[in-house]
């Protein structure tokens, strides 16, 4: 999923959009950009000052998986975003954010909403854009950024559901090149 078909200055089509956790607004735009990884579209979740602990996703609609892969591109900018997994609810999911100006990484599991650490890692953010795969194979979940080992952290009761972006509290997080592969 590339943005390239949708139109700029609108919501992105094949996605739906909520707030997670903490009540607080989001909005989730198409942005022209002169070179994000597909030019010349991406994605950016426009609202700036969003409220701590407030998670908007924007889950790919028609895709729920237990394993398999994802990537997506993300822009260098101060805000935490990456990928919400296995989203079975409001409440229970994975999340692993990557703060896009420090490189810190975190994945956390949301059980009845209540969170667990379970690994961090350091990316080094040296590029406007990066790669975040993922693979999520029974327990065990890895995570790349740019081809290199970023954290691995085993996911106590992973469940099938819902996989999309994500962004944490405030600030501009921009996406490109969602790739979903199931098994």
């Amino acid at each position: 999923m590339d943005f390239d078909s949708d139109a700029a200055g609108r919501p992105p089509a094949f996605l739906d959009f909520e707030t997670l956790l903490v009540p607080g607004p989001a909005n989730w735009m198409v942005v022209a950009d002169r070179n994000p990884p597909s030019a010349p579209n991406q994605v950016t979740q426009i609202l700036r000052n969003r409220p701590p602990g407030s998670i908007a996703v924007a889950l790919r609609r028609n895709v729920a998986l237990r394993d398999g892969k994802l990537s997506v591109g993300l822009k260098k900018l101060a805000a935490s975003a990456g990928l919400v997994l296995r989203m079975a609810g409001p409440k229970d999911f994975l999340l692993l954010l990557l703060d896009c100006s420090s490189g810190e990484a975190r994945l956390t599991s949301y059980r009845h909403g209540v969170p667990t650490e379970l690994a961090r890692g350091k990316a080094a953010i040296d590029l406007d854009w990066g790669i975040l795969r993922v693979d999520l194979s029974g327990p065990t979940v890895s995570a790349s950024w740019n081809e290199k080992e970023l954290l691995q952290g085993l996911d106590p009761k992973p469940a099938t559901g819902r996989v999309g972006l994500a962004t944490e509290g405030p600030g501009f997080a921009s996406f490109d090149e969602l790739v979903v592969v199931t098994p």
